[in-house]
């Protein structure tokens, strides 16, 4: 493709900051990473915070079912050890534990099966994730949104401590950046037969992964896809010009994406977890669970949506029955008309919340000083949003931004729907938060963009 001219303005004003740039970047949020895990880590072996961070640095305060996952791995990296691939492979436990578990088998003999061990993986998954924000931004707007936004995202407190830890968070998280953006490449790029049937076959890769990731977030691939074909449609028309390549390949994603939420089972944990256990291999934990993952599937799969978002709302508030940060436990989502009539709270919910009454009060897992972080991080994300407005309209006549928007008002909405839990929701709303950060930062560059037009003349 050929750049345009603002595309090539912008490189040429980077041009001239030898040290801005992507790659120089990328080694310092490396290295800045790999810092603030070692300071964690020393936080907890040292007990200076206790009650937030147990002795491998795990935060038990904000994110307890790491604890959970650091067991399994050390348990899988046992299997491996002492049993045989085959028996690490069919052992029921999440993929993204299985990850953690060969970091550990590699390097906890010398790191230790904590953070530190853990490194590896979630430093990759880190960067990763960078990579892909600068990816999208560049795509959308130009490179120095790209990197605006990926500074934006590598420096967030809350997502950066969650990244030291062992969750399935991050692997969901570069999953959904990669399946949005090949989607935004299929919308915004001329391609031809061959690489756009590719870059479909990618996306279904990654779908996968997005899908081993979070299985419950099924319906955003689903709905990513089928609003990129929507969207290509539009394109289409405005320009008044077949784009049958992209067409079919957004159209084979979108199938893809649908079977993968069809066909894959959904990941159900045995009762009896071997992280309790003393070394009961896989063998004897695999044999229940063919028959709970198609169960767990049938279930789901004959739910409509109403009954869907009634079910997991109900889980939801089943999980958190005294927390502190529940909103609206009381509301039953039962109908459509019920869903219809809570939208708009459900998208207060998810663009604002934690409101301004949680901010300075004391949480019951984070306390007063996780409270003023996440109302300090709050007031910031507003900040950002109204620079995504300023960006969206500057470039609306992009189908790609509107994908970016779409996709994350979609999700923001949906679990505003489901989940009454704010520090739940904190977690799960990070890839769309990052989706609105990219726009915001489009909205940046071309701010700088008009200031520096007006310096020079």
């Amino acid at each position: 493709m050929t750049a345009t001219r603002e595309e090539v303005s912008s490189k040429r004003r980077m041009g001239g900051d030898t040290w801005i740039r992507p790659k120089r970047l990328l080694i310092v949020a490396a290295i800045f990473h790999v810092a603030v895990t070692m300071a964690i880590y020393t936080v907890g072996r040292y007990a200076v915070l206790p009650s937030n961070f147990d002795s491998n640095g795990i935060a038990v305060s904000f994110a307890p079912d790491a604890a959970i996952d650091r067991a399994d791995a050390a348990t899988l990296s046992e299997i491996l050890r002492r049993s045989s691939f085959r028996d690490w492979l069919t052992a029921p436990f999440a993929f993204h534990t299985k990850l953690y578990s060969l970091c550990f088998a590699l390097f906890g003999t010398t790191l230790g099966m904590n953070i530190l061990g853990a490194e590896p993986i979630n430093l990759l998954f880190y960067l990763a994730m960078l990579i892909l924000v600068f990816q999208l931004g560049q795509e959308a707007f130009n490179a120095r949104a790209g990197i605006l936004a990926s500074v934006i995202v590598g420096l967030w407190p809350s997502l950066v401590l969650h990244s030291t830890q062992m969750l399935k968070d991050p692997l969901f998280l570069v999953g959904m950046l990669g399946f949005v953006l090949i989607n935004v490449r299929l919308l915004s790029r001329n391609l031809s037969w061959l690489p756009a049937t590719w870059l479909a076959l990618l996306g279904g890769l990654v779908a996968i992964f997005v899908w081993l990731g979070r299985d419950s977030m099924d319906q955003m691939l689903v709905s990513t896809s089928l609003l990129g074909v929507t969207l290509l449609v539009v394109r289409q028309v405005r320009e008044k010009q077949l784009r049958t390549a992209n067409l079919f390949a957004l159209t084979l994603l979108a199938l893809i994406s649908i079977s993968v939420t069809l066909l894959l089972p959904r990941f159900t944990k045995p009762d009896n977890p071997t992280a309790t256990t003393n070394m009961v291999i896989a063998d004897e934990l695999s044999s229940n669970t063919a028959t709970e993952n198609s169960t767990a599937q049938s279930t789901q799969t004959k739910q409509g949506p109403v009954a869907r978002v009634s079910a997991l709302r109900k889980r939801f508030i089943e999980m958190y029955p005294d927390s502190t940060s529940n909103v609206d436990t009381h509301i039953q989502l039962t109908r459509m008309a019920d869903i219809l009539r809570y939208t708009p709270r459900a998208a207060a919910i998810g663009f604002f919340a934690p409101f301004p009454n949680m901010w300075l009060a004391s949480g019951k897992q984070v306390g007063s000083a996780g409270r003023l972080l996440s109302g300090i991080e709050t007031l910031g994300m507003y900040a950002i949003e109204a620079l995504a407005i300023i960006g969206l309209w500057r470039e609306r006549r992009r189908v790609s931004v509107w994908l970016l928007v779409g996709t994350a008002t979609i999700g923001v909405i949906a679990l505003g729907l489901i989940v009454v839990n704010i520090g739940a929701l904190y977690r799960l709303r990070y890839a769309f938060l990052i989706l609105i950060i990219i726009v915001a930062a489009g909205g940046i560059s071309d701010l700088l963009g008009r200031y520096n037009s007006r310096a020079h003349s």
